[in-house]
């Protein structure tokens, strides 16, 4: 639902933007191009441009952005939203500083600015699936840190299966993929609702079952951290609690 929601929100504006803009439309052209300088033939030839490139890229974003989701090409779509949005928003800038001819220095810290801030949307994105599990057990809790950090009671795990099989994901619901790297809530294609913190590929993994009937499986990019987790965890499962 929410990459469902991300993908209108990036390319539905972009694709009405482009059906609207012209040299009478009510945007306000930056330091407010002259209506003369739009209407001239220049200014006609860069605004259909502009109107083309904005369809276009909205209609991809559109496009791609389902079809990540349909056939399950999640490592891409990140890609597909920001490359287009990102050169569909520059090449509209250069085209209204070409009708201007203008406002340069203001131009190119537009851009610099839009470039930025993509890259570092691009960027903020991986570190959520790119550092490994970092998982303590204290106080008869099991401390799952990090993106969708979790504490998980001991007293309240029911089963703890080591080299276990990740069932058939059929979509992520709230979590991230990237490569081999599956962190955060997914459904099977049973419908069931699991929790994923996997950070290599489907082997080493751990499966805890809670009472409240969780699934959540769990390994390490170290495959001696994946080896050694279940034997830890289940040697505090077995353990008594304290104060019992």
């Amino acid at each position: 639902m929410i990459d469902t929601i991300i993908i209108l929100l990036m390319s539905l504006p972009l694709i009405v933007l482009g059906s609207t803009i012209g040299p009478d439309s009510s945007i306000n052209f930056g330091p407010r191009i002259p209506k003369a300088k739009l209407k001239s033939v220049e200014g006609l030839k860069r605004l259909r441009r502009i109107k083309i490139a904005l369809i276009l890229a909205g209609s991809f974003i559109l496009v791609g952005g389902f079809a990540c989701l349909a056939f399950h090409w999640e490592d891409y779509q990140l890609v597909v939203i920001l490359i287009p949005e990102i050169a569909a928003i520059v090449y509209m800038l250069l085209q209204l500083y070409k009708i201007e001819k203008k406002g340069k220095s203001i131009l190119v810290l537009m851009l610099s600015i839009i470039v930025i801030l993509g890259v570092l949307l691009l960027i903020g994105t991986l570190p959520i699936t790119a550092t490994d599990n970092n998982t303590t057990i204290r106080n008869d809790t099991l401390f799952i840190e990090g993106s969708y950090a979790k504490e998980i009671p001991i007293a309240s795990i029911t089963q703890v299966d080591g080299n276990a099989t990740v069932p058939d994901i059929e979509l992520r619901t709230n979590g991230t993929s990237l490569g081999e790297n599956n962190v955060g809530y997914f459904q099977t294609k049973e419908g069931k609702d699991v929790l994923l913190y996997l950070h290599s590929d489907d082997t080493n993994v751990t499966h805890i079952k809670t009472k409240n009937n969780e699934d959540i499986y769990i390994n390490f990019k170290d495959s001696a951290l994946s080896l050694d987790f279940p034997n830890k965890l289940k040697a505090a499962f077995r353990r008594p609690v304290k104060g019992k």
